[in-house]
């Protein structure tokens, strides 16, 4: 007996450990972080931000010396009648080049190294970001289009259960027919939109399949995220706010400002090329003749040179002033990205006000609307309503179970978008793992 009941609570055990690892493993957060770690827009972002690192070192390099040593071998030998010779001996040269000024072409080309290096980190958070809230949304979408289905598939048995009883009614002679014929027409309609709710759950389990690269998900593990209070604490509290933190962070808006300011330096390299440069040179040579003399030679130079360009101040003038013409489009370009930023921040702000007024006139609606239900339902036991009124009554839940669910997936949609638009978005922001729950409009 005790092995028994041992066995039976090791069982129980186990089964509680793989559906706790089971709904782990299905949590937002942890497909997410799997899903960042193979994602190849931001595999492709990661090694693109690497390779401006090195170009920045490589830009840092325009000043380091170039030193180069050259050793040499040589023989000469000469045979001849009353005269041989027979000469060898090596040679060492080194040269020391430095660039001491040029007219600050080489700074504005590190300058630019390090602002492209910046933009390709900035590019990289963008594709992170960018992903993030794309699989956050097959997610959620996966999740609402599983309680369409449900709310479809018990519409459609409590419908059929009211045809059923209508059926009954028209046969013992205290029913309608008429009530019978709507209440078979509502069942045709509550078919109609289990066919509807089941091909969009399909479509939303393919895109989250290909989002999230598995095979197969079990809906039943999925829970809807819960935003925590440090995060609905980041979102403004206006309109007014939310244009300003964008104009600020947007990183739409900073890569601009960056693109307008490596456009600058590339004014100003090309600028430089009209200018004098400056460079020095060290050179040594030692000699060694291995002759009867032993002779050894040693040369030590050193020497500046400055150039002052001639033919370049007109050879390079269409190049000057097509850079200068990129400055001015870039100029453009960031005013024009200003405009779009702000636009898209009100825009943000409005859905997600708009969303959290909603999901509570929802919540208010499906509230009345199941008090509703009931009240119908015990009329129509009564005879105080027809069929319609009742079926009216169970479609009108129905409905308002589906606004509920979308508009809090709505909501939750609407804070990353906003806090994307304002440049403080981050992938851990799309759920707080530490809790259990919805989305909670009075966080």
């Amino acid at each position: 007996m005790n092995k028994l009941l041992i066995t039976a609570l090791t069982t129980i055990v186990v089964s509680f450990f793989s559906v706790s690892i089971s709904f782990a493993e299905t949590t937002l957060t942890n497909l997410l972080a799997t899903s960042l770690e193979t994602h190849e827009d931001v595999i492709n972002a990661d090694k693109k931000s690497e390779e401006a690192g090195r170009d920045v070192t490589d830009a840092l390099f325009v000043y380091a010396p170039d030193i180069k040593i050259t050793t040499t071998n040589f023989t000469d030998e000469k045979r001849e009648a009353g005269s041989n010779y027979d000469i060898n001996g090596d040679t060492l040269d080194i040269v020391w080049d430095q660039t001491i000024f040029d007219s600050g072409k080489n700074w504005a080309d590190i300058s630019s190294a390090r602002l492209k290096s910046t933009k390709s980190q900035i590019e990289l958070d963008q594709a992170r970001n960018s992903h993030a809230i794309k699989a956050a949304e097959a997610y959620l979408d996966l999740i609402k289009a599983s309680e369409k289905l449900a709310t479809a598939l018990e519409a459609e048995a409590n419908t059929r259960v009211i045809q059923g009883q209508e059926e009954i009614r028209v046969e013992v002679g205290s029913g309608l027919a008429s009530d019978e014929l709507k209440a078979k027409q509502k069942l045709a309609a509550s078919q109609k939109k289990v066919i509807s709710s089941r091909k969009t759950f399909e479509k939303a389990t393919y895109t989250f399949e290909d989002v999230f690269k598995v095979d197969s998900v079990n809906v039943d593990d999925l829970r809807t995220p819960r935003l925590s209070k440090g995060v609905l604490s980041s979102v403004p509290s206006t309109m007014g706010a939310t244009v300003a933190a964008a104009m600020e962070g947007n990183m739409d808006l900073v890569l601009a400002k960056i693109d307008l300011q490596i456009a600058e330096n590339d004014v100003k390299a090309s600028r430089a090329d009209f200018g004098p440069s400056i460079s020095a040179q060290a050179y040594q040579k030692h000699k060694t003749d291995n002759a009867a003399s032993g002779e050894h030679l040693y040369e030590e130079k050193v020497e500046f040179k400055l150039v002052q360009p001639l033919s370049g101040l007109i050879t390079n003038l269409p190049g000057h002033r097509n850079k200068k013409s990129a400055l001015n489009r870039s100029q453009n370009d960031l005013n024009l990205e200003e405009d779009s930023v702000r636009k898209a921040a009100k825009d943000a702000w409005q859905e997600y006000s708009n969303a959290r007024t909603l999901l509570q006139y929802s919540e208010n609606e499906a509230a009345i609307s199941k008090e509703l239900l009931t009240i119908a339902t015990k009329e129509r036991e009564m005879d105080a309503i027809d069929a319609t009124g009742l079926l009216s009554a169970e479609e009108t839940y129905r409905s308002a179970m589906d606004d509920v669910s979308a508009d809090r997936m709505s909501l939750l949609t609407s804070v990353y978008d906003l806090l994307d638009v304002i440049g403080m978005f981050t992938p851990d922001m799309v759920e707080d793992d530490k809790k259990e729950g919805t989305f909670n409009t009075s966080s």
